[in-house]
């Protein structure tokens, strides 16, 4: 199938979809949608996109990387018809049905909102390309989950634009945060009921927001970032490390 995007028209009809199936889970999947002419229209360049399982999000940013590379970034972040399309494309891995019924989330995960900074980090397919490319190394605890659930880790990342801005802050986050016996994130680092010494939650932006006050953060390596966090931070990753 040749790529494409939803006219204002097609999100609107993908959006009724969503809202009927929410109220009958066994709704049939409206494939029909992708190609209608009244609906969409063509990418330019012209860009053949094939069908192919998308599991984790790592999946998918490799994926839409390469799928989309002949398209500028800026371009490509400002679609709104371009992700609500490839959502509904990719529909069975993004919303996967169980036994034939679907649970539905909330709009904003499957229908792209660029222009709104509440919205746009949340959009299942959307978040996994802009991590690639925000974060090229060091990703995998953003990237590690499946494509169908928005984890609590990313959210909290990405929602804190002055965070991932930081040249070495996601070097950072994956030498503090990652679990390697377990290949996952910590667990505990993102618990909202109890604020644990060096946790991702509550003490790395309180952190964060103090020592911009007197260092440029942008200019340190990941090393430097460690050492200046201070000693709760060192716990937390010598803990990482004796797990």
């Amino acid at each position: 199938m040749i790529l494409r995007e939803f006219r204002d028209a097609g999100i609107s009809a993908f959006r009724d979809f969503l809202a009927q199936c929410r109220e009958e889970p066994g709704t049939p999947y409206p494939h029909y949608l992708l190609e209608d002419e009244s609906l969409t229209s063509a990418i330019s360049p012209a860009i053949e996109v094939a069908f192919t399982r998308l599991t984790t999000k790592a999946d998918a940013a490799h994926y839409l990387s390469s799928l989309l590379g002949p398209l500028s970034d800026r371009s490509v972040a400002a679609n709104a018809g371009l992700w609500t399309w490839l959502t509904l494309y990719f529909f069975d891995d993004v919303c996967p049905p169980k036994d034939g019924k679907r649970k539905v989330k909330n709009d904003y995960y499957y229908i792209f909102e660029p222009r709104n900074p509440r919205h746009f980090y949340r959009h299942l397919l959307f978040i996994s390309w802009h991590i690639l490319k925000v974060a090229p190394e060091h990703n995998r605890l953003l990237l590690s989950s499946r494509i169908s659930v928005l984890d609590k880790v990313t959210s909290e990342v990405l929602k804190r634009f002055y965070l991932t801005r930081i040249p070495c802050m996601f070097e950072v986050l994956d030498r503090l945060y990652w679990d390697d016996s377990r290949r996952r994130p910590r667990s505990g680092i993102v618990t909202q009921q109890k604020v644990t010494p060096g946790d991702l939650l509550h003490r790395l932006p309180i952190r964060i927001r103090q020592l911009e006050k007197t260092y440029d953060l942008f200019s340190l390596n990941a090393d430097q970032m460690i050492e200046l966090l201070g000693d709760e931070f060192q716990r937390e990753r010598q803990g990482a490390t004796a797990n």
